[in-house]
Parts: C-alpha cells; sequence; structure tokens
C-alpha cells in the first residue's frame, strides 16, 4: 500500500511540475514525506493557539554598552517607544490584522532597556513610562490591561542565561557560583555578559525567586505567555580563530568548574519550561534547530522565532511546534511563517510609513502562515531551483525559480506578492483578504472550494485606522474580478 502511494504521489509531482513549471526540466526529485513522532508528548500545557495567533515583539528600548561583548551597562540608552506609543502600535496592528488573535513582547521594558542589568528584571525603565505614573511598572500594566481591547496579549521578553557586572543579583550570584566558571575557577565570560548555570541556580531555589518576583510585579499570568530570549544549552563562547580574528564557538557543559553535566542543564530548563506552565503561562523561546531541540525541548516550547531546514516542519505537527519569522529561508516560506514586526517600527520614520511596511508582509506571510497550519503537511518535494510542499485538502505550495505559489485545488491565493487569501479567524468562508505590492487591474481570481459561485460581494480598504467601504463587485461563475492599488489591502465580504 505504501508503494502504491508513493507511486501516485510521484505521479501526482510529475504532473504537477510540469503544469505549473514549464520553463525549464527537473532532471532530479527529492521527495520527502511527512512522519509525525507517534510518541510525542506534551508536558505542559498551552495557553494559546500559536498556530492561529500572529506573534510579534515590540522594541522599547535599548541600553548602551562598552567595547566588543557587554559586560555591563555604560549609562546610555536608545529609546523607541513609550508605553503610549505601543499602545498606538497596537491598536494599528489591531486594525489592520482585521482582529486577528495576537501576542506582543516587549523588549527592552526593564532597567535602561534590552540586555540591561541581566540576571534581575525586576525593574521597569524609566524612559517608556507615562507622565501620570508612578512608574514604569505601573505604566506596564497599564499597557497590558488595554491591549485586551484590541486583541491583544502583552507580555515581556526576558533572558534566563546572561549576567552582567552591574546587575543588582551580581554579587549574590557570583558567591553562589550560579555563574557559570571555567575549570579552573574562573569566571567564564560569554558573548553577552556571562552565562548562568541552570543546573545551580534551580538547585539553589533562584530560579523560582526569579520567577516568582516577575509575576508578583507584572500580570504575566494573564497573559498567559512569556519569551525567553538566548535559551542556549551552550555557552556562544568569544574565541580566537587561527587568522586572528575573534568568532563565536559554541561550547559545553556551560560550568565545567562545577561538575554538571549537559543533561544536568537540559533538565534545569525543562524544569524552567514546567515552573511557568505550573504558574499558567507558556514559555515561547528564539530557536529550534533539529540538533538542540529534537527530543529535549519538544513538549515543553511549542513556538520558536526561527527554525532550520525543513526536517521540523515534516516531524512535528504545526500545533506542537510553529515557526516565528523564517521569511529568508525558503523552506520557512513554504511551510508557513509568521513576521515579527519588530524591525519594522524601530524604523526612524512617520508611523504611517511603518503601518503601509508591515500592512504587505502581514498579508504575504502572517496570513499565509495562519491559512496554512490548518491544514495537515503530507511532503516536500526539492529540485534544481524548485522546492514544493503539499499540505491536504489539495493546499501547495511551491517555489519555481524564486516564484512563490499558494493553490488550493485549482484556485491561486498567493502569486508572489499578490494575495487573495481566505480570513479563517473571521470566518472560514465569508472572508478573503486580497493584497498586492505593485497594484494590478482586472485581475481574475477563482474562488477557492467552500465560496459562493455567483452573488455579490463587499469590498472594504483596510489600513491602520480600521476598515471603510469602497465599493461592491459581482461575482460570475466563482470569478471575482479585482482592481488594486500599490500596497493596497481589500478586505472582500460575502
Amino acid at each position: 500500500m505504501r508503494k502504491i502511494c508513493i507511486f501516485l504521489g510521484m505521479l501526482f509531482l510529475n504532473v504537477l511540475i510540469v503544469s505549473s513549471a514549464p520553463q525549464f526540466y527537473i532532471s532530479k526529485m527529492d521527495t520527502t514525506y511527512a512522519d509525525f513522532r507517534k510518541e510525542f508528548k506534551m508536558y505542559v500545557t498551552p495557553r494559546h493557539d500559536y498556530t492561529k495567533t500572529y506573534v510579534t515583539k515590540l522594541f522599547m528600548c535599548s541600553s548602551g554598552f562598552d567595547g566588543k561583548y557587554k559586560r555591563r551597562d555604560d549609562g546610555t540608552q536608545k529609546l523607541y517607544m513609550t508605553c503610549e506609543q505601543a499602545l498606538e502600535i497596537i491598536k494599528g496592528i489591531d486594525n489592520i490584522t482585521l482582529g486577528i488573535p495576537k501576542i506582543v513582547y516587549l523588549v527592552g521594558w526593564q532597567y535602561l532597556g534590552h540586555d540591561s542589568k541581566y540576571p534581575a528584571f525586576f525593574e521597569g525603565n524609566k524612559a517608556i513610562k507615562r507622565p501620570q505614573d508612578s512608574d514604569a511598572l505601573e505604566s506596564l500594566r497599564w499597557l497590558m490591561k488595554e491591549a485586551k481591547k484590541y486583541n491583544t496579549s502583552v507580555s515581556v521578553h526576558i533572558n534566563m542565561f546572561d549576567a552582567y557586572e552591574d546587575s543588582p543579583l551580581w554579587n549574590k550570584y557570583v558567591a553562589n557560583d550560579v555563574i557559570a566558571r571555567t575549570e579552573t575557577g574562573a569566571l567564564r565570560g560569554g558573548e553577552w555578559g556571562y552565562p548562568i548555570c541552570y543546573a545551580q541556580e534551580w538547585k539553589l531555589g533562584f530560579t523560582q525567586e526569579r520567577i516568582d518576583k516577575l509575576c508578583s510585579i507584572l500580570p504575566i499570568q494573564d497573559a498567559g505567555t512569556i519569551h525567553v530570549d538566548a535559551f542556549h544549552t551552550q555557552v556562544p563562547q568569544p574565541v580566537k580563530k587561527a587568522n586572528g580574528e575573534w568568532g563565536i564557538e559554541m561550547q559545553s557543559p556551560i560550568s565545567p568548574y562545577l561538575g554538571f553535566t549537559t543533561e544536568d542543564e537540559i533538565k534545569a530548563q525543562q524544569n524552567i519550561f514546567k515552573y511557568f506552565d505550573s504558574k499558567g503561562i507558556d514559555v515561547t523561546c528564539e530557536g529550534a534547530s533539529p540538533k538542540e531541540w529534537e527530543g529535549v525541548f519538544d513538549g515543553y516550547q511549542t513556538m520558536a522565532w526561527w527554525f532550520v531546514g525543513d526536517k521540523l516542519y515534516l516531524k512535528y505537527k504545526a500545533n506542537q511546534i510553529c515557526g516565528g519569522d523564517d521569511a529568508y529561508s525558503d523552506w520557512g516560506r513554504l511551510f508557513g511563517t509568521n513576521l515579527n514586526g519588530e524591525q519594522i517600527f524601530m524604523e526612524d520614520r512617520p508611523l504611517k510609513d511603518s503601518f503601509e511596511d508591515f500592512k504587505g508582509q502581514f498579508c504575504t506571510m502572517s496570513a499565509i502562515f495562519n491559512f496554512l497550519n490548518r491544514f495537515d503537511r503530507k511532503y516536500r518535494v526539492q529540485g534544481e531551483k524548485y522546492k514544493a510542499v503539499q499540505f491536504s485538502d489539495g493546499v501547495h505550495t511551491e517555489l519555481n525559480d524564486g516564484h512563490f505559489i499558494l493553490k488550493q485545488g485549482k484556485s491561486v491565493l498567493a502569486d508572489n506578492d499578490d494575495v487573495c487569501i481566505p480570513a479563517k479567524w473571521l470566518d472560514q468562508d465569508k472572508y478573503l483578504i486580497a493584497y498586492s505590492k505593485t497594484g494590478y487591474k482586472n485581475r481574475i481570481w477563482n474562488l477557492p472550494n467552500g465560496f459562493p459561485k455567483s452573488g455579490k460581494v463587499s469590498l472594504f480598504i483596510i489600513s491602520e485606522t480600521g476598515k471603510k467601504k469602497i465599493g461592491t463587485r459581482n461575482i460570475e461563475n466563482g470569478k471575482l474580478k479585482l482592481t488594486l492599488n500599490v500596497n493596497e489591502m481589500i478586505l472582500v465580504k460575502f
């Protein structure tokens, strides 16, 4: 039976390549079928469905430092947004995304900003506070409460691994050997600060104290999620190369001086996941590569910003681990990738311009991510200049010499930067999002299955200020004719 299925799959692919990739001949094809882990087990209880949630970071403030590798703050900071400005961005994002469930992680909310004073994270950054509030923590609590009006859970971005010399916890952590040490007992300087020995910190109860205190000053449990940055099991160690240049080498164990093994550190990290879970909080992290993540954090971490290659997509279902901003990866685009809007709103330009940029990237990334996550992954195909992924219900993505196509059956839903895709978070078969980066005139879209074959639809133009009705269109024989301007987003209501 399996041989028959493989034969039929390859037959389908040959037909597909001839019909949708005719401009060159693919002599060799590599097909890999999804083989989801049957022994998969969840060790935590996710509070959010990350497959259908728009997740992003907002960078509020950065702390300055002197030298090549940061060891302490130099007293300077660069402010990107206050709590009030962050709420304005969240409002605009909510309008553009048409109320999709959202999570926003705040970066640089503490002390002097990003990477400031770790391992402590118990004081708000004065630069981001509202004038009428007593301190920045009050402003953060206000922001977290107000954002819920805009379908958004606001939480924070923290670091459990790095320690800095000017941290309020520095002396305590050095005295108790929580800061990693080399074989000789010297403090181990990492790429950023000094690495923490998870096993020692957990053993002494200091990890639990950190988490408890954070949850006492901010309503993290109400948000139900938190982002842990740089949650490495190995130390990014500055190393001088043979040519005299400095590079970064991942080294383990973290603290050879204490005798803890890599497995001890992993166990402590798993305990951190479970401790947050016991408080009703999901933990998302920066990356998920097969080598470092598989069999270690699967079942603990359900969302990551970065994937490496295609292996995780074919071994884990989307609700077991889904990817973040992987737009620079072909496989990320083909399997679906979520936009991290962090950089967009750090630009020194009018906010309206940032929203215009965000709108286009949301439509060509996160709207597709949300759609594809609703279908089972079947297999992926790779040939010369050609890659494709087949999903259930006739959903198919391909990159043909860099040209991206998303189809369901015979209906094209995305053609490079032109999109006409169901907005399933609004209603399964009543809304489409149409978007074009460059604009077009009188383009005909074949509507996917489930949509009416005839009748009239209403059109609304979408921007950061909301939606505005701009007219109606007739559907004939399951076809919709649209004209879009440059970088225009339209909601089609059936």
